[in-house]
């Protein structure tokens, strides 16, 4: 029997095509997302990263047995525990599983998306996350941030497939997203909680008692992290820095979420403001129609990107637990929301020009935000260290105002780690202070070492120690609670007793005493 060939309908041609388009576009804005990101890899690692790598560098069964004291976050040093000993400890490998996650963010949002908006609102809210500031810089940290973004997304594309039919196989990978977003971020997992129960509720009865299940195997997944949770919670409370919400705070979280760390203003305006009108507009043309999916479709990502936030600076009124970076997973949403508002406006010829107008600003805003943001670091500890590397002679004194930044400056400094080579952090009391350290915490921080400031007998003990040498490190992160050390009564005395030269960095400050006189 010869072969024939099947014609194909008319009308399935230009569905074939539309397919086709999607793909490539959402290649396209992937591989933007990925270029984006690879732009910041070697900027300094501060402090929060050398932790990360501080636990992948202990044995396994170390590193598991440490998470009594670092609960929250555990998938990425476990990530680097293998990575690093293949490829090395240098700032782009300690950062390849957040530039990883961050990157795959952008299909997840796009296959999370498909459930509730059109393909052109997909990609397009795909789009937006590829160039947003915060998440091309949370990509770009060796933190579990950005594999908090990319678990939101899989557990919003799982959920309502799950909910479609009684198959297995959604259900566990929506348990999987759900457990990987509880061990990436303990806060994060309840926040989501509410848009999760929306969309059960949608889908009916069956549907919410099938949820229901499922988050009880959540739980069941999640009894090792809550277990190190209450041992690092009876250890020492690792929020107590959380500050009250108030205006500044929340302008700091508007600025996050728009502009990254760009510091322009002008971008989170900019991008609030045609965020803003774009959600209102599209909100005032359905109010009067019966859409009755698209408006429960806007509540759903409306409880996405827009309740988190509220929600926990709601309960940071009576416990502060917010922090920008801690509901990074209503970002995705976020986007979602703007995108579809977009799209809807589209459909009508006088929606048109707005959508398409403020599209472009936040485009716009976006690129401006990542090109400004991508010399940008929260602390730089290499020339620090190259200048302690250079002048300081073994064992002699160093001052730190805030011990948390020891494994910081070791990165960058040998002899500021163990003998093994492994970073040092004094509250875990596996590794002993290198020679030479005098370790300080802030009043309320945690750890054996004594409280700060460091005073004008310490400095004046050290230089003594150091045949009339010592050096101060003061780290920016310190000095809200234990007030500005380089003024302090430390700094005071060794510029009357000893000769002083100062070097500044970015939030970090090194003073070196040589020629100290009683």
């Amino acid at each position: 029997m010869s072969a024939t060939t099947i014609p194909v309908a008319a009308s399935e041609r230009p569905v074939t095509a539309e397919r086709s388009l999607e793909t490539a576009a959402i290649l396209a804005v992937t591989a933007l997302a990925l270029l984006l990101r690879l732009s910041g890899l070697s900027r300094s690692l501060f402090t929060d990263e050398a932790f990360s790598l501080a636990l992948a560098q202990r044995s396994f069964g170390h590193m598991l047995a440490l998470f009594g004291f670092e609960a929250n976050g555990t998938p990425y040093p476990i990530l680097l525990w293998p990575l690093t000993r293949l490829l090395g400890t240098g700032e782009a490998v300690l950062r390849a599983p957040a530039l990883i996650a961050g990157t795959a963010s952008v299909p997840a949002l796009w296959w999370a998306a498909r459930r509730f908006t059109s393909p052109a609102g997909a990609v397009l809210a795909a789009a937006l996350l590829a160039i947003n500031p915060m998440a091309v810089w949370y990509s770009q940290v060796a933190r579990p941030y950005a594999l908090v973004v990319l678990a939101t997304c899989l557990a919003f594309g799982a959920l309502p497939r799950a909910l479609d039919g009684s198959r297995r196989r959604p259900w566990a990978g929506y348990v999987a997203a759900m457990a990987l977003l509880a061990y990436c971020d303990i806060l994060a997992a309840p926040l989501v909680l509410p848009a999760h129960a929306l969309i059960a509720w949608r889908s009916g009865r069956p549907g919410l008692r099938r949820w229901l299940w499922s988050l009880l195997a959540v739980l069941a997944c999640c009894v090792p992290l809550l277990i190190a949770a209450g041992i690092s919670r009876s250890r020492r409370n690792a929020l107590y820095w959380l500050p009250k919400p108030d205006k500044g705070l929340i302008q700091q979280a508007l600025q996050e979420f728009t502009g990254g760390f760009s510091t322009v203003t002008a971008v989170r305006w900019a991008t609030v403001l045609a965020g803003g009108l774009l959600v209102a507009a599209a909100a005032w043309s359905i109010r009067r129609r019966r859409w009755d999916g698209e408006k429960g479709t806007l509540a759903v990502v409306a409880f996405w990107g827009a309740l988190p936030g509220p929600l926990l600076l709601g309960v940071s009124l009576v416990r502060p637990l917010f922090w920008p970076r801690y509901v990074i997973l209503a970002l995705p949403g976020l986007c979602l929301l703007v995108a579809i508002a977009a799209v809807w406006l589209l459909r009508t010829r006088a929606g048109r020009l707005a959508a398409i107008s403020c599209v472009a600003v936040i485009a716009v805003a976006g690129a401006v935000a990542d090109s400004r943001q991508r010399t940008t670091a929260q602390e730089e500890w290499a020339a620090p260290a190259a200048w302690l590397r250079a002048d300081r002679t073994e064992g002699q004194p160093v001052i730190l105002d805030s011990v948390i930044t020891l494994p910081a400056l070791g990165y960058y400094d040998s002899a500021f780690r163990a003998g093994d080579g492994a970073l040092v952090v004094e509250e875990w009391r596996d590794r002993s202070l290198p020679r030479g350290i005098v370790g300080f915490k802030d009043p309320a921080g945690f750890g054996s070492v004594a409280a700060g400031p460091p005073s004008a007998a310490t400095f004046a003990s050290a230089a003594q120690r150091g045949g009339g040498s010592a050096w101060l490190v003061v780290a920016e992160a310190g000095r809200a609670r234990q007030g500005d050390v380089r003024s302090g009564a430390a700094a005071a005395w060794a510029r009357s007793h000893c000769r002083v030269q100062v070097r500044e960095s970015i939030a970090v400050w090194v003073m070196r005493a040589t020629r100290c006189v009683p």
